[in-house]
């Protein structure tokens, strides 16, 4: 089903830029890994998307990240971006070709609780702007949500990404900074997905990486869109033991209620930090059309999550079983206002999503 004009998911956004005037986001440490380790395959003309391959063993993950250092990780930076609102009738004339591309949402089909939602005020019309304390865990939208977590260099950090649903039933959606260091940098290293933290602390082993080569070579805030695979366990992919959220690309309008959730270190603006950065948290209300460069018509929504929330999944349709659909993510967010973006998710993320699934 198109996303249609009254509904949609909002939230926070966080893009992290390990360079910025800020500083690096990732702690110092010494045993970080240091040499490549990766097989890249060639960009694709039509799509632009490239894939990486990390070597790292599903054992030498789980062995890896101690809890020493998952509590080393530090949340990327992320880019002060102030991008001035678009007339709706502009971002739905800039969409018109467009693809309408959707999948529907999918429930464990082992070991897992159908639940509900209902607790978490799903059902409230009110925005919800100053980030919020997801704490129903166990059930959907919580077990199809983690931090992602990796090397970078000199240290290590964490994102937040979404299972969302494949052929594959192993894919994640996150961001392009939360897998790749754009223009000059490279890729990260020893991914590992905890799903449903902190109620559940079970690494999932990244082995195959998907992102847009605008990001990788210049940064481009409008390719920000990303996603990984985990391997199985047991046989099992992630999407049969945790269920998925569906997707909806291609949609024509901005203007939508969604909710938006991550995992941030902090409140932005201000930079206030949070007792507790291994929290779930979310936003609520409608979205907005924006432009922050290259007349990309994106997404904006009102959301204090800041750095850590990076890659965290906007969900459209939402229901009170916790299952809706990803329509946007965590990319940027405003220094100065409460104003966070996404990507807009049309052919770009539809290139994405299909090269992910296939592998």
């Amino acid at each position: 089903m198109r996303l249609s004009s009254p509904r949609i998911l909002i939230a926070g956004a966080s893009v992290a830029a390990l360079a910025a005037a800020g500083g690096v986001a990732v702690a110092a440490t010494g045993d970080a890994p240091s040499k490549p380790a990766a097989k890249v395959a060639a960009a694709s003309a039509d799509s632009q998307v490239v894939v990486y391959q990390p070597k790292e063993t599903a054992k030498q993950v789980q062995s890896y990240w101690t809890a020493a250092r998952i509590k080393s990780a530090k949340p990327v930076k992320v880019l002060n971006v102030e991008a001035p609102s678009v007339a709706e009738a502009q971002a739905e004339a800039s969409a018109l070709a467009a693809p309408a591309f959707e999948g529907a949402p999918s429930l464990p089909e082992v070991g897992g609780k159908s639940g509900s939602a209902s607790a978490q005020n799903l059902a409230s019309a009110q925005a919800v702007v100053e980030a919020r304390v997801w704490k129903k865990h166990g059930t959907a939208p919580a077990r199809t949500l983690g931090k992602l977590y990796f090397d970078v260099p000199g240290g290590r950090g964490s994102c937040s990404a979404t299972v969302i649903t494949a052929k594959n039933k192993r894919s994640l959606w996150t961001a392009g900074h939360c897998v790749h260091a754009g223009k000059g940098g490279g890729w990260y290293r020893n991914f590992a997905f905890f799903p449903d933290y902190p109620a559940k602390k079970v690494a999932w082993s990244v082995d195959n990486v998907v992102a847009l080569n605008p990001w990788i070579r210049n940064s481009d805030k409008r390719y920000d869109i990303a996603a990984v695979t985990v391997r199985r366990k047991g046989g099992k992919g992630i999407q049969s033991t945790n269920g998925s959220q569906g997707y909806s690309f291609g949609y024509k309008k901005r203007k939508y209620s969604m909710y938006s959730f991550g995992y941030p270190a902090d409140r932005l603006p201000g930079g206030k930090r949070y007792a507790n950065n291994n929290l779930l948290r979310y936003c609520q209300g409608k979205t907005y059309a924006v432009n922050y460069g290259g007349g990309h018509i994106a997404l904006g929504m009102s959301c204090t999550m800041g750095h850590g929330a990076s890659g965290g999944s906007w969900i459209y349709g939402l229901n009170r079983k916790g299952y809706g659909r990803i329509a946007g993510l965590n990319s940027m967010h405003s220094l100065s206002t409460k104003a966070m973006y996404s990507p807009y998710h049309g052919s770009q993320a539809v290139a994405v999503y299909k090269a992910i699934s296939k592998r």
